[in-house]
């Protein structure tokens, strides 16, 4: 949940920029109507977070087309995709999907938009983090449940009553009796006969299995290709320095994000008329911080590159 929320947020709120391609020249154009809203009735953030999700859980994200009365598609929708099966047939690939429906709907590429996280040749549907790993996560689902039961269900004693004396089992197991019988009201033991009383205790970093519930989250960390800091843990023998994070970040930007970026940037694309194309806008993610942001300025206008208005532009000030 929060591999996928801290990968899906940054993007869901990226501006994007729309180009028009002609003769080898790329112009940026004012942004479709499709691009801003991709659908009626979810903000564009919505739809982004949605299909990032779709892609981080799946491998896999499904846009149902409607075209308008021009025949260019206005309204993109996405379709759960575990509602959509893949077939291949007579060289055509068709999408069936049940969604609130009792009878599963066909049709192909010219209404469904198929955007994959990870694509393999000859393999119809890509593949997500969670199947191509999922034995790592099952292990990190069964060591919660484990230490979740250990004392409740997992057969261990809260104590031990011990004698030096020889006793029957009947006088074990009245022994044990009174013992619960005591506890339960939180009433004072008294013990005789040479009984002791030792608890079983465990100190808490065994008790919540820390270490392995640590390796667990860096496993999940890097299968997602979240920096593992950012999930409250850390790789020993890391140093955490303004330097050292901010190229963690750029690396964060380039490896993971536009994994999700280049998919959805290539199948809103598809949607856009010939020749035009859609792109996140990463200047927001790579921005520098104020100071070498200003330092930057500084070079850039000695050097007659930009000027003061340019850059006031730039920093969003009148």
């Amino acid at each position: 949940y929060r591999s996928l929320q801290i990968i899906a947020t940054p993007i869901s709120k990226m501006p994007l920029d729309t180009f028009r391609y002609a003769g080898g020249i790329s112009a940026p154009i004012e942004n479709p109507v499709l691009v801003n809203k991709p659908n009626f009735f979810d903000t564009r953030r919505d739809f982004l977070f949605q299909t990032v999700i779709s892609l981080g859980l799946d491998g896999n994200a499904f846009w149902l087309k409607n075209y308008g009365p021009n025949g260019q598609i206005n309204n993109l929708t996405i379709v759960p995709a575990n509602a959509v099966t893949i077939r291949q047939q007579d060289g055509k690939i068709y999408y069936d999907y049940q969604v609130n429906s009792e009878t599963p709907m066909a049709t192909t590429t010219t209404d469904i938009q198929h955007l994959k996280l990870f694509s393999r040749a000859g393999y119809l549907r890509g593949i997500g983090p969670i199947d191509s790993c999922n034995k790592d996560i099952s292990a990190a689902l069964d060591l919660r449940d484990f230490a979740a039961n250990w004392f409740g269900q997992a057969g261990i004693p809260t104590g031990i009553l011990t004698t030096d004396k020889p006793i029957s089992a009947d006088d074990a197991n009245e022994i044990t009796e009174r013992w619960h019988r005591k506890q339960a009201d939180r009433q004072i033991a008294v013990l005789g006969q040479g009984f002791m009383f030792s608890a079983t205790q465990l100190n808490p970093r065994d008790a919540l299995f820390t270490e392995v519930a640590s390796q667990q989250v860096q496993q999940i960390a890097r299968l997602f290709g979240v920096p593992a800091r950012l999930l409250l843990t850390g790789v020993d023998g890391s140093s955490d320095t303004y330097v050292n994070l901010q190229d963690e970040n750029q690396v964060f930007y380039r490896h993971t994000i536009m994994a999700y970026t280049d998919a959805i940037s290539d199948a809103l694309s598809e949607c856009l008329p010939r020749g035009t194309r859609a792109e996140f806008n990463f200047e927001g993610l790579f921005r520098a911080d104020m100071a070498n942001r200003f330092n930057m300025y500084e070079t850039a206008i000695r050097a007659g590159f930009m000027t003061a208005e340019e850059v006031r532009r730039k920093e969003g000030l009148q």
